[in-house]
């Protein structure tokens, strides 16, 4: 999916300075709605085969504006586990967090970030998960999670970049 590679090369390389530009924005907008629609139509045309390709297609779901297409990221995310993807799990976790968000409820493991006020905060997460479970799904402890946005105020990125136990 070279849509796919083309948002994250955007997403990785942009600084906070180009997301306060229409421009920037604009672009980003409009290749994240060709992608969704191509990753539909693959999804129609039975063309999504393998863990990764599923993974990949969840990812750029999981970037969209709205309910259906965290919906979508999810499921995507949950076929790409099934199929064996070492980070399908993580894909997961961070689409249900994100759904879970937009439906107005607490994210379950922690994955989302907001800038309020200029500063960077870990979004409200249930406490009644823990860190074991957090960490079968590829995602960090909580301290770490909450330790993260600190470091994302001093422009210092840590995101985890390898999973344990795979």
């Amino acid at each position: 999916m070279v849509l796919f590679e083309k948002l994250q090369k955007l997403r990785i390389e942009s600084l906070d300075k180009d997301w306060q530009k229409k421009k920037f924005v604009k672009e980003l907008s409009s290749l994240e709605k060709s992608a969704r629609k191509k990753v539909l139509t693959l999804l129609k045309n039975k063309k999504l085969k393998t863990s990764d390709d599923f993974l990949r297609a969840a990812d750029i779901f999981h970037h969209g504006p709205d309910f259906k297409s965290y919906m979508i990221a999810v499921a995507l995310a949950a076929i790409s586990n099934h199929l064996g993807e070492p980070w399908g799990k993580n894909h997961y976790a961070v689409a249900i967090d994100r759904l879970l968000q937009n439906l107005g409820l607490l994210q379950h493991f922690g994955s989302q970030y907001s800038k309020k006020s200029g500063r960077w905060q870990l979004d409200n997460v249930d406490i009644k998960t823990t860190d074991t479970e957090r960490a079968e799904y590829g995602v960090e402890p909580l301290h770490i999670l909450k330790k993260r946005a600190k470091d994302m105020d001093k422009g210092v990125i840590s995101w985890k970049t390898e999973l344990k136990d795979q």
